[in-house]
């Protein structure tokens, strides 16, 4: 899972996925609303009725996950595990394999340490962007990827410098030559204009804007 802000595990039970389906997580910055349920996910791996946590737990990170942790386990004690054991891994520029996966992190510029991460395996290739600003790695880190999941916070001509609007996010996607974009992160002034026909103007790929319950497929 990638960013676990407030909402996520009652939307992941309403389209079928548990919590204890889950055995990693990516975040790329801390910010509360990428990492606000990642309270109430670590307690239920301890309390939840019958379903205590035993397999190990691992969050891939943008530096400073440790002291975030801690932080946590300070203000709500019942949070630090109990039975099974979080294992943390550190990330900026990195590539490592999960499985046959390949993982790339590069930084976004949104916080100092924030990342965005890409997938690769069978030939094809998604990009999280997290949240991300203009002068960010985006564009390298997606080159030529079939998926760019991208934040767009803001519309055309909106002043920003840590993160996106429609055209930097066009820009992003047209230089780095991805087949397919997908907008999330809109705030309300992005919502209210007509943001994806803002990025078509100079961006020709797929466009579509993000919302709870999809599903998509690189095949």
């Amino acid at each position: 899972m990638f960013d676990i802000g407030p909402g996520t595990l009652s939307r992941l039970e309403q389209i079928g996925i548990s919590y204890d389906q889950i055995d990693r997580l990516f975040l790329t910055h801390f910010h509360p609303d990428h990492t606000l349920d990642l309270a109430t996910l670590l307690l239920v791996f301890n309390y939840a009725p019958g379903k205590s946590r035993i397999r190990p737990f691992t969050i891939t990170s943008c530096f400073g996950i440790e002291d975030f942790l801690q932080r946590m386990y300070q203000l709500y004690p019942d949070l630090s595990p109990m039975e099974y054991e979080m294992r943390v891994h550190q990330v900026r520029q990195d590539e490592f394999l999960i499985g046959k996966i390949k993982i790339l992190s590069a930084p976004t510029g949104h916080t100092p340490d924030s990342v965005a991460y890409r997938l690769e395996v069978a030939g094809h290739s998604m990009v999280y962007s997290g949240d991300a600003a203009p002068h960010g790695e985006l564009a390298q880190l997606a080159e030529g990827a079939d998926l760019l999941i991208c934040e767009c916070s803001f519309p055309s001509g909106w002043e920003t410098e840590d993160h996106l609007n429609a055209d930097s996010v066009s820009r992003i996607a047209s230089q780095a030559g991805v087949k397919s974009l997908v907008i999330t992160h809109c705030y309300p002034p992005a919502l209210a204009v007509d943001l994806i026909g803002q990025i078509r103007g100079h961006y020709s790929g797929e466009v579509q804007l993000a919302m709870d319950g999809l599903h998509l497929s690189l095949s």
